[in-house]
C-alpha cells in the first residue's frame, strides 16, 4: 500500500462522511504543508459546514464524526483496527476528536467511550456499499488528480448521494 492511495482514503472517508451531514467539501489535496495552526500533513479535506446547528450537540457530533472518518476508512482499507490515539499518523485527528467531544463529554471516561462508539458507529457505516463506493471513486479522483475543488467534489459525491 502506498502513502498517496492510503492519504486519499483518508482524505475521502473526511469528505463523504461530511457531505452526508450536510457539509460542504470546499476543496480536497494530497500533500500540504506545515502553517501557523495546523503541522505538516500528508493531505487535506475543507469542510464548511454553514451555520451552527441550533442543537449544539448534533453539530459538534457531525463534526466529530467528520474527523474520525479518516482514520476509519483508512482501517477499512487497510482492514487494520487501530486506535486513532495511539497510531501517529492519525494522532492529529484523534486530538481534534477529543478537544471537539470535550464539548458534548466533560468526562474524559466518559468522552472516550463516546469517541470509541463513534469509531464503531462509523466502522459499520463506512463499510456499506454506497459509501465505501463514493470513498473509492473520491479516493481514486483525488490520486489521479492530487487536488479536487469543490465543484469537482460535488461532481463525484452528487452521483452517489442523490
Amino acid at each position: 500500500m502506498d502513502e498517496e492511495t492510503l492519504t486519499a482514503y483518508h482524505e475521502s472517508g473526511h469528505a463523504v462522511v461530511a457531505y452526508a451531514l450536510g457539509g460542504t467539501i470546499e476543496g480536497m489535496q494530497l500533500g500540504g504543508e506545515a502553517d501557523d495552526w495546523l503541522p505538516e500533513r500528508y493531505g487535506e479535506c475543507r469542510i464548511q459546514w454553514g451555520k451552527v446547528d441550533r442543537d449544539l450537540a448534533w453539530h459538534y457530533k457531525r463534526e466529530i464524526l467528520a474527523i474520525l472518518a479518516g482514520p476509519v476508512a483508512e482501517m477499512v482499507y487497510r482492514d487494520e483496527p487501530r486506535h486513532p490515539a495511539v497510531f501517529g499518523p492519525w494522532k492529529y485527528d484523534w486530538d481534534q476528536a477529543w478537544q471537539a467531544a470535550a464539548l458534548i463529554w466533560a468526562d474524559e471516561k466518559q468522552r472516550t467511550r463516546g469517541l470509541e462508539n463513534l469509531i464503531l458507529e462509523l466502522r459499520q457505516k463506512i463499510r456499506m456499499d454506497p459509501v465505501w463506493a463514493a470513498i473509492a471513486a473520491l479516493a481514486d479522483e483525488l490520486v489521479a488528480h492530487e487536488s479536487l475543488d469543490e465543484e469537482r467534489v460535488e461532481e463525484v459525491l452528487s452521483f452517489w448521494f442523490r
